[in-house]
C-alpha cells in the first residue's frame, strides 16, 4: 500500500513543478520567436531601402541617355520611365519588401542634388515600419523600425 501511495505523491509533485516552470518556458519560447520575427522584418526593410536607393541612382533624371526605357526612347521633354519625383522609388521599396511589410512601409527618398542628375551626388532612401508583437503573451509595445540607405549617382 505504501508503494502505491508514494507513486501518487510523485505525480502530484511533477504536476506542481510543471505548473511553475511552464509559464516561464513558454514566455521564453515566444520571446525567441518574436525576436526572430523582429530581426527578419528589420533585414527585409534594410534590403528594401538598398533596392530603392539602387533604383534611384540607376533611374534618375540624367539616366535617359545611359539607360534607355525598356519600351523604347522617351519623347523629348517627357520623363518616360525615369523617376524624377520619387514615386517609383517608393513603389520599388514596397515591392522589395515582398508583401511582408507591404503598404504599411513609409518611404522617403531624398536626392541631395535637386535636379536628381549630378554625377557624384548622393541619394538617400529612408523607410520605416511599425512592428507589433504577433503573440500577445510577450508584452511588447509597438516598435518603429527605421532603416536608411545612401548611394552615389555614377552615370
Amino acid at each position: 500500500m505504501s508503494a502505491r501511495r508514494s507513486q501518487t505523491n510523485f505525480r502530484g509533485q511533477a504536476l506542481a513543478e510543471f505548473a511553475l516552470v511552464a509559464p516561464i518556458f513558454f514566455m521564453l519560447l515566444f520571446g525567441i520567436i518574436e525576436a526572430g520575427r523582429f530581426m527578419f522584418y528589420y533585414e527585409v526593410l534594410n534590403n528594401a531601402t538598398r533596392e530603392g536607393a539602387r533604383y534611384a541612382i540607376v533611374n534618375g533624371a540624367n539616366s535617359r541617355e545611359v539607360n534607355p526605357c525598356p519600351t523604347g526612347p522617351a519623347p523629348p521633354g517627357d520623363t518616360g520611365c525615369f523617376d524624377t519625383t520619387g514615386e517609383q522609388v517608393k513603389a520599388r521599396v514596397r515591392e522589395a519588401a515582398f508583401g511582408v511589410l507591404g503598404p504599411a512601409v513609409t518611404v522617403t527618398p531624398v536626392w541631395h542634388d535637386p535636379a536628381n542628375s549630378s554625377r557624384g551626388s548622393t541619394v538617400t532612401v529612408t523607410a520605416s515600419y511599425t512592428y507589433s508583437s504577433l503573440v500577445p503573451i510577450v508584452p511588447l509595445p509597438p516598435i518603429t523600425i527605421e532603416t536608411e540607405s545612401s548611394l552615389v549617382i555614377n552615370n
